[in-house]
């Protein structure tokens, strides 16, 4: 047995806290080490700042009147908010404002992933508000004001005290956002109003305990509908003294304290409310839509959006989380709804980072054997072009300066496209042509132009505009009203029908001489039909919720050439898609000048009290602007800072090894842009020497990331033995006694190191890393002497603590082997990965992820060592199918001082754990050993079978609110090997002869017969792999920690009962 092999265990699982500690402190940057997939910076920004009384505005874009623009309306969301929240900011409040939401998912000012649905992100650290320009001046103002609501709601609550952050930890999400959009939207918002309209339909109006407890009910929706309600019943100088209560105290003490009653009476009040306000609009409580549902949550999902049905009508293509993990392109029969095949999916397509799937659709040439439409890829929209059905990818179109573009259409002719697109934060309408390669722009205004349509002769567009509504009002509502463009001469016409509703996702009729919209002129969002010759507006659907995507603005309509109308209905929290000839529907004739809201009013219709939100925000543009002299350009500062600071708190622990410290504090600093972090921490557990420290700087300003760490990490470890010794009394007197030894041994790791990694893409990237490394030891022996007199009777002798000099340990021949001379390494390492993993509860369910890994090592042992890490996740609902290959090796001199790597820890392979062999009391009958598990070479080699066993219910196989688990059958083989080792593939090593056994003075054995024993001797040269196969459980603990307890048939051991049991502390791999 090679006794290092237990150092080495030692130092992976360290008695000391502290390489726990750092390894948490730089988890974010673990990720990016190993797996994990990239945040692209495809671009190097050149931020400036402009101040106003109230805020500095980070920005690099061109457009200084949109700017300009922006921060006047800042200032006047001010204005509105600070007469709620009664608090003023003493400092400006920084803005960060991105010219695209492509450029806003590459921030540094924000960890980790923005997805596609986020229009704005205020962290409290700083109280930064991060958002791009959206595509409609509508959604900017929106975002912008809803952000500084979040920016009001963290100034109120943690003010300069940033120890009051756990006051934010009481209030439930649905109040944070709920406030932030009724603050920006107000009373009147016709698509809440038909969320909560469905509600009352289903019955499914949620008390306030569910609307915490359970994810069933959005909080973006019930919440803004919860807080319209609290201020048209008690007068909304109410809502900022329930936030602070409710934030002090809890929720349910919040309510009491602040109205007086429990959250029951509250929730019976809301729901009263609902009820009251919608009960007398309820025409048909059959709500039956008019045409065939083809596609439903059954067949696609959840989420099932963007329908586009192809020009002959035999083909629908349409946006689906029917995967669960992500939203991917399928196509579908049109008549049917039978689902033909995915045509294309982030995770099988490299050119996809991500669907433009909120407020987007895509578009069928016109012989429909083609499919175009907008993704996320290389930090900008692209266009992808697909062969129908098989999904090929046949052109991967970049728009010019249109850097985010949407809601593309084919032209008649088949040789180009047109499509909303956004260029220096302004939004207008482009085109494409196939032949040529060129994009044109076609308007060019201040004015949002939205999902435009060409017309059946291809000489004109239909589309929505703000541009009769956009200062037009003194509302912050910018409504949309339809225009259409000749292409020829460049006039756009406005359409006058509806005017004050939004009117949106326009399609010409198969004729070319009408036009099919979306509005919600009366409250509820239907299908209304618009003729020009004549101007006859007709309404088509009669429904109480709504034809509606993701959100108002989302494409919910598509027409064929063959009079097929393909729409998206809303109906119990999913979206469900319809088809229906022209001639099924029954038009009603209605008045294109004539509106009412009140089915978009939030309940209940009026207001007691105080309404200063409605009032203000239906005047929003009657408070004056700042003037433009007001907004000054200044140099831009780091402001480099403390964003956060934690503490593993402080311990004080006495006992017979002596007194001892348990303490660490952890602090993360940035500048304003997060372009630059240090992470440092620093704890120690124990004694003075148990101290440790790292620091690491990380430069991301471009793509290439940059960063430098210094550190000192102390591990400790112990080895206990029995020596025979001569003790000296204190008569000067000599006796033979034996020694307990108890040698506890740290080594300390110095090290500085230097890195760089280079993304190719999302999933791939290079890695680049250099590093100089210094190991010293030191070792405290806690000695217990004593001796047995002639009755074999104990007698204590002594007890001491004595520190050993490292040259006295090492010419100490009952050392236990140990080598403990210090060294140093210098290391260079570059490295290839790959990830596109999509993760379920506890292990990835689906994709791909790799690593090939180069290291050379330089210094008192010289040696290359390579990494191979291959693994594959292949889903097929409801199991996943996962395969790994794992090679590491050391090539050199490492055999000489280092100690030898292990293949037997749980996360390799199951079923041989080093204490089971050393717990055994049994000996092995094939010569297979502990020794055959450790080499300075391994390879492993995993198939898993996993189910999400408890957990979410679309998802698990058991639906759980707390307990998420994997289950898991497996089939685990590992090799360990040294140089010049002979492998076999058997279960142990071969038998070479017999060898006597020797007692424990190392004589040789007599049996009761007086025979010598004997045993079998197996040669050391051979190494077998060790396979073993079992069951496992992997328990996700609320995020914090995955337990694997694990049932595992270990083949090759003869010296356990199978099988055995084990527990490891990892996510799958």
């Amino acid at each position: 047995m090679n006794k290092r092999f237990l150092c080495s265990l030692s130092i992976k699982y360290p008695f000391i806290l502290v390489g726990l500690i750092i390894a948490l402190l730089f988890n974010q940057q673990a990720k990016a080490q190993y797996f994990g997939q990239n945040k692209v910076r495809y671009k190097k920004l050149n931020f400036k700042v402009y101040k106003t009384p109230h805020f500095e505005i980070y920005y690099y874009l061109k457009n200084d009147s949109l700017i300009k623009r922006f921060a006047q309306e800042s200032e006047l969301w001010y204005t509105l908010h600070q007469q709620v929240f009664r608090d003023t900011f003493n400092k400006p409040n920084p803005i960060i404002l991105y010219a695209n939401h492509p450029d806003f998912q590459q921030t540094t000012a924000i960890d980790g992933e923005i997805s596609v649905g986020t229009g704005g992100i205020t962290e409290g650290l700083k109280n930064r508000v991060v958002m791009p320009v959206m595509e409609t001046n509508q959604t900017t103002r929106h975002v912008l004001g809803h952000e500084l609501v979040h920016a009001f709601q963290y100034h109120t609550l943690l003010g300069r005290d940033s120890g009051n952050a756990e006051n934010i930890g009481n209030l439930p999400l649905w109040m944070i956002e709920g406030m932030a959009e009724y603050l920006s939207l107000g009373k009147k918002d016709a698509y809440t109003a038909m969320w909560m309209r469905d509600a009352y339909l289903n019955q499914d109006i949620p008390t306030v305990k569910a609307l915490t407890e359970s994810y069933k009910y959005f909080p973006y929706r019930y919440g803004e509908a919860f807080w319209s309600f609290l201020g048209s019943t008690y007068g909304d100088t109410i809502i900022v003294p329930f936030f602070k209560n409710v934030a002090r105290f809890g929720l349910d003490y919040g309510i009491r304290r602040t109205l007086g009653y429990d959250d029951k009476t509250l929730s019976r009040l809301w729901q009263n409310s609902i009820e009251n306000t919608y009960k007398p609009l309820l025409k048909d409580t059959l709500q039956t839509p008019v045409g065939r549902r083809i596609i439903d949550a059954k067949i696609g999902g959840d989420l099932t959006v963007a329908p586009s049905v192809s020009p002959d009508g035999r083909y629908l293509a349409f946006l689906s989380s029917k995967s669960l993990f992500s939203i991917d392109l399928y196509l579908a029969d049109a008549q049917t709804g039978r689902i033909i095949k995915e045509l294309t999916s982030k995770t099988s397509n490299t050119h996809i980072d991500e669907f433009n799937f909120i407020e987007s659709a895509g578009t069928w040439s016109p012989d429909g054997k083609k499919f175009a439409f907008s993704v996320f890829s290389k930090g900008r929209n692209r266009m992808l072009v697909v062969n129908v059905p098989d999904g090929r990818v046949v052109d991967d179109v970049s728009m010019g300066k249109a850097e985010q573009f949407s809601n593309l259409t084919w032209s008649p002719d088949g040789k180009q496209v047109a499509f909303q697109g956004l260029s220096e934060g302004q939004s207008d309408l482009y085109a494409y042509n196939f032949e040529s390669k060129k994009v044109t722009q076609l308007t060019n205004d201040k004015y949002s132009d939205y999902q435009p349509n060409f017309s059946k002769d291809g000489k004109h567009l239909i589309f929505a505009s703000d541009r009769a509504t956009y200062d037009t009002r003194l509302s912050q509502d910018i409504t949309f009203n339809l225009a259409e463009l000749d292409l020829a001469t460049g006039k756009i016409t406005n359409i006058k029908v509806f005017d004050g509703a939004n009117n949106l996702n326009p399609q010409y009729s198969s004729d070319g001489t009408q036009i099919y919209f979306l509005s919600n002129r009366d409250g509820f969002r239907n299908l209304y039909r618009y003729t020009p010759a004549n101007g006859k507006t007709e309404q088509m659907t009669d429904l109480f919720t709504g034809i509606c995507g993701i959100t108002e603005y989302s494409p919910a309509l598509s027409l064929s050439a063959n009079n097929d109308v393909v729409y998206s209905y809303y109906r119990a929290q999913k979206y469900a898609i319809y088809n229906a000839k022209t001639s099924e529907f029954k038009p009603v004739a209605v008045d294109g000048a004539k509106t009412n809201f009140t089915a978009a009013m939030l309940p209940p219709l009026r207001a007691v009290g105080v309404d200063l939100i409605n009032n203000n925000l239906n005047n929003y543009l009657a408070y004056s602007k700042i003037p433009l002299d007001s907004i000054k350009a200044i140099p831009y500062k780091p402001k480099f800072k403390l964003d956060a600071l934690g503490s593993t708190g402080v311990g004080i622990g006495v006992s017979t090894y002596g007194t001892g410290l348990s303490s660490g504090i952890q602090g993360i600093f940035s500048d304003i842009l997060g372009r630059n972090q240090i992470y440092a921490g620093a704890a120690v557990n124990g004694e003075i020497y148990d101290f440790g420290a790292a620091v690491t700087f990380i430069n991301q300003q471009g793509r290439w990331n940059f960063g430098l760490g210094v550190s000192h990490i102390p591990y400790q470890f112990g080895g206990y033995s029995t020596v025979a010794t001569i003790f000296t009394q204190p008569d000067k007197t000599t006796v033979p006694a034996y020694e307990d030894r108890l040698d506890i041994i740290r080594a300390f790791e110095d090290k500085i190191a230097a890195f760089t990694s280079y993304p190719l893409s999302r999933i791939n990237r290079i890695e680049f890393g250099t590093s100089a490394s210094y190991y010293s030891y030191r070792v405290d022996r806690y000695s217990t002497i004593y001796r047995y007199d002639a009755n074999n009777n104990f007698i204590g002798l002594d007890s001491r603590k004595r520190h050993i000099p490292i040259s006295e340990y090492l010419a100490d021949p009952n050392n236990q082997g140990y080598n403990l001379r210090s060294f140093g390494v210098f290391a260079f390492n570059t490295a290839f990965v790959g990830d596109n993993a999509v993760f379920g509860i506890a292990a990835p369910l689906k994709g791909f992820r790799y690593r090939f890994d180069a290291q050379y090592n330089l210094g008192t042992y010289t040696y290359f060592a390579p990494t191979i890490d291959v693994r594959k996740y292949i889903r097929l609902a409801p199991v996943t199918f996962a395969g790994r290959f794992y090679g590491y090796g050391r090539f050199g001199d490492s055999n000489v001082g280092l100690y030898p790597l292990y293949v037997g820890y749980p996360f390799l392979i199951r079923g041989y754990e080093a204490q089971s062999f050393y717990n055994s009391r049994n000996i092995s009958k094939n010569g297979f050993t502990i020794d055959q598990l450790s080499g300075s070479r391994i390879a492993v080699a995993n198939f898993e079978m996993r189910l999400p066993f408890t957990g979410p219910e679309k998802l698990a196989a058991i639906k759980s609110k707390f307990l998420f688990t994997d289950l898991n059958l497996f089939f685990d083989a590992g090799l360990a090997w040294n140089k010049g080792s002979q492998i076999k593939f058997q279960s142990g090593p071969d038998a070479i002869g017999k060898a006597p056994i020797l007692d424990a003075n190392g004589n040789p054995a007599i049996d009761a017969n007086g025979n010598q024993q004997m045993q079998t001797v197996y040669n050391p040269n051979q190494r077998v792999p060790a396979l073993s196969a079992g069951v496992s459980l992997r328990v996700n603990l609320f995020g914090a920690l995955i337990l694997e307890p694990y049932y595992a048939i270990p083949f090759n051991r003869t010296d356990v009962r199978k099988p055995v049991f084990g527990l490891a502390f990892a996510q799958g791999w």
